[in-house]
């Protein structure tokens, strides 16, 4: 993806991991309990789709998240 510019973030990994970090925060304010949360950020090491497009990019720029079974992972 491109780099950021003007940005309180240093690059996208940064930003990545604020993203994710964000989501952790609203899901324990909601009653889960952060010890079963992991929060990880990709930068732009983990595209879903290309950054050629506008859409693209559009789309690179997401937080997953993923549930566990108790007792499966």
């Amino acid at each position: 993806s491109d780099p950021i510019k003007k940005s309180k973030w240093k690059d996208n990994l940064e930003l990545s991991s604020q993203r994710a970090l964000t989501v952790v925060r609203y899901l324990i304010d909601r009653g889960v309990d952060e010890k079963r949360i992991r929060a990880v950020g990709c930068g732009a090491a983990r595209p879903r789709d290309s950054n050629a497009t506008a859409s693209g990019k559009a789309r690179n720029r997401r937080v997953e998240i993923v549930v566990y079974m108790r007792g499966t992972g």
